[in-house]
């Protein structure tokens, strides 16, 4: 499905969202062009082809991309474009958020191939990291990479990196000062100046890469153990027969260590064919650069990539910490024969460390179907409403409650407002506002109430429905328990994942911890009982609720009412 986004949005947000930025002047990505087609301006060359609709696109966006040759700053295109500066701003942020132009480069640019600088101009946006190509160019020319391992695939990736970084393919200094020996034939002739706000060290130490084959894997040892005493990060790049590994990256202070990063993999299957030599030193070179540049898009640090050598088939595998691990474990004990489903799925899922974040995810914030989803409720249709009370606000002003307070329909329909509902003076068909945190302010989970006590509602289980403030008639059943209600939070997949994928899962168990937290306070200032239960049926309250466990599964369970 097509992202959508709008660009008196994006010029709004640009003003007070640091993520965004706005080329102070502007000068048109390398190798990307705007042209019209019908009735849209389309973009080519960039990073994904993108089509510009509405009549101020048609009429400006070309000649503005033509002005933006580096030179003027916002006042002189507007000038020159006869434009109001606050439309000029609007429109280059969009055109920066697309891809389609960048800051301009210094007066003197990096010496590198004129294809290498379209490459990193062209599909510079792709991450957001650097403000110009010339910035990815200085990053790869003053980091050393050196290669280790299978002799013949170093001399490949040896000639694919040819021009781009400085190689090293001999030993470092074993004292671990990091003076590694470069071959100045394939790394530009002058490295741009340094930049010692980032990087001080007149020699950095050197990011090695060692080719894991059959014969090269009983070094393996000693090269991870040398880059673990010099403080140096290490990809490891295995191949054999059948497939190609890209990965895990070693970093002691982010990472896993080696052994836990590839713990549980198959056995080498033979050497990798002549003819295959060239596709694992392509494949190892573009994250290279990727690692390196920031330019481009890369599944490291966190995964491992495994790549069917006759299919191309690719599968990811992040790297977990095996519990007792000596290397990069805190938990005391033998080692795990294997990292516990839960660790897995939170090492697949996990941010990436900060000096790894690429900020053009966060654009992702502005699309128009995301900030739709804000105002997409739940509706239950045939399902019987029940109304309930206004929530009086007025009750948690003062000192609380001391408890035994009986639980009424008010006392509940408050707890529910507070911690699932919307706050209704606030909230407008832009832009929602809830009383409680909720992840991109999606609402992606769902409170269900089971009613045991028939002096607050008819007893039964009902779903609340935020948007409306009702409770919405789900079952008659009501699973055993002793407490007069219970509420049953599941999360709503379908509906975050549509914009976060996986990582939703997390992000449905966060925002019921934070809900739940909201209706204890609650609870408690009311005087009534709150307890949160750390074990349920799964099962049942699935079947009972009418819900699929991988669509919508049961996230949180806590008992509402009775006394302490």
């Amino acid at each position: 499905m097509a992202a959508e986004m709008k660009a008196e949005l994006i010029g709004q947000a640009a003003l007070t969202d640091l993520q965004l930025t706005v080329p102070r002047r502007p000068a048109l990505r390398r190798g990307v062009r705007l042209r019209r087609s019908g009735d849209s301006v389309v973009l080519d060359g960039a990073d994904r082809m993108q089509a510009f609709s509405g009549e101020f696109a048609r009429e400006w966006l070309v000649p503005l991309a033509e002005a933006c040759d580096g030179t003027r700053d916002h006042a002189a295109l507007a000038d020159g474009l006869g434009l109001p500066e606050s439309a000029v701003h609007t429109c280059l942020a969009l055109l920066w958020t697309a891809g389609a132009v960048e800051e301009a480069t210094p007066d003197e640019e990096p010496p590198v191939a004129p294809e290498l600088a379209c490459f990193l101009s062209r599909l510079g946006n792709s991450t957001g990291v650097n403000a110009t190509w010339a910035d990815a160019a200085a990053r790869l020319a003053r980091r050393p990479v050196a290669l280790e391992g299978d002799p013949a695939l170093v001399g490949a990736a040896r000639r694919a990196l040819r021009g781009v970084c400085p190689v090293v393919t001999g030993d470092t200094d074993p004292a671990g000062g990091g003076h590694p020996t470069e071959h100045p034939a394939e790394h530009p002739a002058t490295d741009p100046p340094k930049d010692p706000a980032t990087d001080p060290a007149e020699h950095p130490p050197a990011f090695t890469v060692f080719f894991e084959t059959v014969a090269s894997a009983p070094l393996l040892a000693d090269a991870e153990k040398a880059c673990r005493r010099d403080g140096r990060p290490l990809l490891r790049v295995r191949a054999d027969a059948a497939t190609i590994v890209v990965g895990p990256y070693v970093d002691p202070a982010i990472t896993p260590c080696l052994e836990c990063g590839r713990h549980g993999e198959a056995e080498l299957a033979g050497e990798p064919a002549a003819h295959q030599l060239d596709l694992v030193a392509g494949v190892a070179a573009h994250h290279i650069t990727a690692v390196l540049a920031r330019a481009t898009v890369t599944h490291l640090p966190i995964d491992s990539s495994v790549i069917d050598t006759a299919t191309l088939a690719t599968s990811y595998r992040p790297a977990t910490t095996r519990p007792g691990c000596p290397e990069c474990s805190h938990a005391r004990g033998p080692v795990a024969p294997e990292a516990p489903a839960s660790a897995v799925y939170e090492a697949a899922v996990a941010i990436p460390p900060r000096a790894f974040l690429d900020p053009k995810g966060h654009q992702a914030h502005y699309y128009t179907a995301n900030i739709r989803l804000q105002s997409q409720f739940r509706q239950w249709p045939s399902r019987v409403r029940t109304p309930l009370p206004a929530a009086d606000l007025s009750a948690l002003a003062g000192p609380g409650h001391r408890g035994g307070t009986p639980l009424t329909p008010h006392h509940l329909g408050l707890v529910l407002k507070i911690a699932f509902g919307l706050k209704d003076d606030e909230t407008t068909p832009e832009r929602v506002k809830r009383w409680t945190a909720a992840s991109g302010n999606i609402g992606c989970t769902t409170a269900y109430v089971v009613v045991r006590d028939a002096s607050v509602l008819p007893p039964g289980v009902y779903a609340y429905a935020e948007g409306s403030h009702t409770l919405a008639s789900v079952s008659r059943t009501v699973p055993p328990g002793d407490s007069p209600c219970d509420i049953v939070v599941t999360g709503d997949l379908k509906k975050v994942m549509s914009k976060y994928g996986t990582f939703g899962f997390r992000l449905a168990l966060l925002d019921s911890g934070c809900a739940l937290t909201s209706a204890r306070h609650v609870a408690r200032h009311l005087g009534l009982d709150f307890a949160p239960r750390t074990d349920w049926d799964d099962d049942a309250l699935t079947r009972i609720l009418d819900v699929s466990p991988t669509e919508e599964p049961v996230v949180a369970v806590a008992s509402l009412g009775g006394t302490a």
